[in-house]
């Protein structure tokens, strides 16, 4: 008796009777299964919040300190006048561009410090003496120094001018001006204070001072009004 061969199977023959086996996927889990991960965020969230209250903690500190400084101390601003100003030599010349002033002058201005308990520190100090139509009258500057508490200083400034005096009358105005004493003169004075406490001094601002606009027989015959002062230069 002779045997049966199977028959071949086709290509691509699947049998219906095997189970079909899936690759395994890969479960993407969600991000409240990483605990790790969750918690490096949460430290460091945390170490912001601590920074954040810490650096108010030092401003608070900081401000309130401040506070009982000003409170205890009462800083004041210096107090200005301009004290005398002295003409050496005045002079109006005609030359080939226009009429000269030749003037040199000697200007003091009276410096008040106020505070019971802290020197006034200023920098590099400068003058300009203006005349009638912001003429340049002279200009001259002292090295910084220091003003104990409770003190009252006088500093000398001496100025030289060599200006021309564009316009047709500015001349004629200067030498009657001048010969009659009704001639208006103003100081700017420029400088940068700061404060000091025995061995500790403070940073320094800008201060722009005032004085006039006052006539030079005003001036010698005692009239000293206070000068205004702006901060920062504003």
């Amino acid at each position: 008796m002779s045997q049966v061969k199977p028959l071949k199977k086709p290509p691509g023959f699947k049998d219906p009777t095997i189970p079909i086996q899936m690759p395994p996927r890969k479960v993407n889990l969600p991000p409240s299964f990483y605990p790790q991960k969750r918690k490096s965020r949460t430290c460091c969230c945390s170490c912001c919040c601590l920074c954040v209250l810490i650096i108010l903690i030092l401003l608070l500190i900081l401000v309130a300190g401040c506070g009982f400084l000003y409170l205890w101390f009462g800083p004041k601003l210096p107090v200005f006048h301009l004290r005398s100003l002295e003409f050496t030599q005045f002079n109006v010349t005609e030359t080939q561009d226009g009429p000269k002033l030749n003037a040199q002058s000697a200007v003091k201005v009276k410096l008040k410090n106020p505070n019971r308990e802290l020197k006034i520190v200023y920098g590099e100090t400068r003058i300009e003496l203006k005349g009638e139509n912001d003429v340049n009258m002279g200009e001259a500057k002292v090295v910084g120094f220091v003003q104990e508490k409770k003190n009252v200083k006088v500093v000398k400034f001496i100025m030289k001018s060599h200006e021309m005096l564009y316009g047709g009358s500015i001349g004629k105005v200067m030498k009657i001006g001048f010969k009659n004493k009704n001639l208006r003169v103003s100081a700017d004075v420029s400088t940068a204070i700061g404060i000091g406490y025995k061995e500790w001094k403070s940073w320094k601002i800008g201060v722009r001072v005032s004085c006039g606009s006052l006539k030079l027989k005003q001036i010698e015959d005692g009239g000293t009004p206070k000068c205004s002062i702006t901060l920062f230069n504003w």
